[in-house]
């Protein structure tokens, strides 16, 4: 059948096919292979679809070449066994690509492939390796609930779309280095049980790793010539198995929230912090979570200031550690012991916390304290006789 012609409406459901041979097949309408099964070696390469191509629920007991073929119309690759390497590199999908509940027994190539619709993977078995390394995805990439048994490669990708990785399984190094994500992108509730490479990679748009878990390595760091770039990334919540295996490099920390996460260990390379402030003069480095709109808890805040504080030490990065510590006793100056504390106001304005303010600023301010002397010292003199 290799460079065959369908101009109408083609039925292959339910039949059986022995090394099929599609090759630069061109189906003009609807070709539907549902339930059907291929055994040996299924070569669609180079195939144009113009019409609806669906093959859902079929079945691919061995190899499944679909490489540089053209999907005009959807293709509904949904509830699929391939039971060998399946290889979709350099496809071109127009419209929806829909893999949903589909299992990829071994390798999934779809390297260079340009997802021009909605690309649908929801609930996703990868067995082995699948590798979208260089792949374009236009209107929307799903992934929720996938299970990446093997190495997930999306290096080089394009993800110029709202991108879900919700609740997903990377059970293998998940490497998302060199891509470019100019929509948000979710990986809320994701495991990473390998390492999670994010290097060079361009975040345009909101980042969610709330509630993920990272049980190895995880780095971080903008690709060169971007240091104007500052991601807006909710880091809150994250489980970290092996803290001192985190990595952000040359990050700003300008829109990255990291409540609830217990940063103690991880590596902070270069970082660039928020500044609190009105005049140059007062301002002062801080964290993302003290000035967002929402309030942050006190305790967990002034924790999270500590944590930092003692990982920037650990580092010897003194840059940063006076404002730090000015914050951290800030908020612990500034914080309520309930909802109905009443002696909030005494305890803001006339505590230790207040005297070490006002006459040296923590520590982190030494010329408050040459100030305060300086004060004492002439109200003295003023009252001698």
């Amino acid at each position: 059948m290799s460079k065959a012609a369908f101009t109408e409406i083609t039925n292959f459901d339910g039949k059986d096919f022995n090394d099929a041979d599609f090759n630069g097949a061109e189906f003009s309408d609807k070709v539907t292979f549902r339930n059907a099964r291929f055994t040996g070696r299924t070569n669609f390469h180079g195939a144009i679809f113009k019409g609806v191509a669906d093959f859902t629920g079929a079945r691919f007991q061995g190899e499944a070449d679909f490489s540089g073929a053209a999907f005009n119309h959807d293709a509904h690759f949904s509830e699929i066994e391939f039971s060998g390497d399946s290889d979709f590199s350099n496809t071109s999908f127009h419209a929806w690509a829909l893999f949903s509940k589909s299992r990829f027994g071994h390798g999934a190539a779809f390297r260079g492939a340009n997802f021009r619709g909605s690309a649908r993977f929801t609930a996703v078995d990868f067995a082995a390796d699948a590798d979208f390394r260089e792949s374009r995805f236009i209107a929307y990439a799903d992934f929720p609930d996938a299970a990446f048994h093997g190495k997930a490669l999306f290096a080089g990708a394009k993800l110029e779309c709202k991108s879900i990785y919700k609740n997903v399984t990377f059970a293998g190094d998940a490497d998302f280095s060199g891509a470019r994500c100019t929509h948000p992108v979710n990986f809320s509730a994701a495991t990473f049980g390998g390492a999670a490479l994010f290097e060079g990679v361009v975040f345009l748009q909101f980042v969610d790793f709330k509630e993920a878990q990272l049980r190895s390595v995880f780095v971080l760091s903008p690709p060169a010539g971007s240091e104007g770039l500052a991601p807006e990334i909710r880091f809150e919540s994250v489980t970290l198995a092996q803290p001192d295996k985190v990595r952000f490099s040359n990050i700003s920390f300008e829109k990255i929230t990291l409540m609830g996460t217990n940063v103690a260990g991880i590596h902070f390379e270069n970082p660039k912090w928020p500044m609190k402030g009105l005049l140059n003069s007062t301002k002062r480095s801080v964290v993302f979570d003290e000035i967002q709109k929402d309030t942050p808890d006190p305790q967990k805040l002034a924790q999270l200031y500590k944590d930092i504080r003692a990982n920037l030490k650990k580092a010897d990065t003194t840059r940063d550690l006076g404002d730090l510590l000015y914050s951290e006793m800030e908020v612990r100056r500034k914080q309520r012991r309930d909802g109905n504390d009443r002696l909030y106001f005494f305890r803001r304005y006339f505590s230790p916390y207040t005297l070490l303010w006002l006459t040296c600023g923590y520590g982190a301010r030494p010329l408050r304290a040459i100030a305060a002397i300086t004060l004492a010292g002439a109200v003295f003199w003023s009252m001698q006789p």
